[in-house]
């Protein structure tokens, strides 16, 4: 084959694997799973492909650097077959020749037609390139295998298992988040309702458990030493499905009103053997964190306190439900 023909084909090779790789990065995963879900055969193979992040990396890597060694080499016997010649010195001091030539006549081509180039065009194109570019990368991916494979078994060597878990495609940072669900958002994947019920799973770690609880004057309270009479009477005058049972102002015990009911107990009975522990929740924490918590809680409901351990609220994990699902 020519040189100049060789040339192109290595350049062309050199952009294909830098786009792919920022493409790889910039591809829209809401959008990706939405359709392999609907089986849609791009997808599908990027889905594969992408199954194995770092032996995709790898082959892109190694197919980068086998297209600059071409693109190198070819330049290199360009000079050669011009008479350049091997020992020539450069003002007495600096040695130059073919490789030499080779490699300045190569910088700034490189950088701007086989990286530069590329990934710009593929960070903002990526979803489009990237299914149009599947087979292709799949055809590459099964030929350089036999190199990509043993250095990802390498680099296992050097991670430990959590680590491997956390350096997928898996994690997004809240602003990648956001920019993937309002891309989506444009683009018809997921509606606007579900965008913004997104959103506010996004700020939970924001908001104060107070802007959700049940303040203490609504919640039903009542004395450790109540009885199931004090309960009947109670239950008018305030609503919901749990009692805390209190000991001045710090509360010692939890009772569901379903509890209660199903024993049919007399009036007289007293409420505090029925009792049972109940999760407190410091009044400062964030949603997030009291969602764990609740979600943990046999009972989903917990009492929030101060930080002298006194009832301030209430909340339910249904509360916290009905904030997400909030139009």
């Amino acid at each position: 084959m020519s040189i100049p023909f060789l040339l192109l084909f290595g350049f062309v090779l050199s952009a294909f694997f830098s786009g792919v790789e920022t493409g790889s990065y910039s591809l829209n995963r809401i959008r990706l799973r939405h359709d392999v879900r609907e089986k849609e055969p791009s997808a599908l193979r990027l889905e594969a492909l992408l199954a194995y992040p770092h032996r995709f990396i790898f082959t892109m890597l190694i197919g980068n650097n086998l297209a600059i060694y071409l693109v190198s080499q070819q330049t290199t016997q360009l000079y050669l077959n011009r008479g350049m010649q091997s020992d020539y010195l450069c003002g007495g001091v600096l040695p130059w020749n073919a490789e030499t030539a080779a490699t300045v006549t190569l910088m700034i081509p490189l950088f701007l037609l086989a990286e530069m180039g590329p990934k710009n065009v593929f960070r903002t194109n990526a979803d489009r390139l990237m299914r149009g570019l599947s087979v292709p990368m799949q055809l590459v991916s099964w030929m350089i295998f036999p190199l990509a494979w043993p250095l990802e078994r390498l680099f296992r060597l050097f991670l430990r298992d959590e680590q491997m878990r956390h350096s997928g495609w898996g994690g997004y940072s809240k602003v990648m988040l956001m920019e993937q669900l309002a891309e989506g958002r444009q683009r018809g994947v997921i509606t606007s309702y579900q965008s913004r019920m997104m959103d506010h799973v996004i700020a939970m770690h924001q908001m104060p458990i107070k802007l959700l609880m049940r303040p203490v004057k609504k919640s039903l309270t009542l004395p450790e030493e109540a009885t199931v009479g004090d309960l009947k009477k109670a239950v008018g005058r305030r609503s919901g499905s749990e009692l805390f049972l209190m000991k001045q102002q710090q509360v010692v015990g939890i009772i569901g009103l379903h509890e209660v009911i199903a024993r049919q107990l007399s009036d007289e009975a007293p409420l505090r053997p029925l009792a049972q522990d109940a999760l407190s929740i410091e009044v400062g924490r964030n949603i997030k964190s009291a969602f764990y918590r609740l979600r943990n809680n046999p009972r989903h409901v917990a009492a929030v306190v101060d930080g002298r351990g006194h009832l301030v609220g209430s909340i339910r994990i249904d509360d916290i439900a009905r904030y997400i699902a909030k139009r």
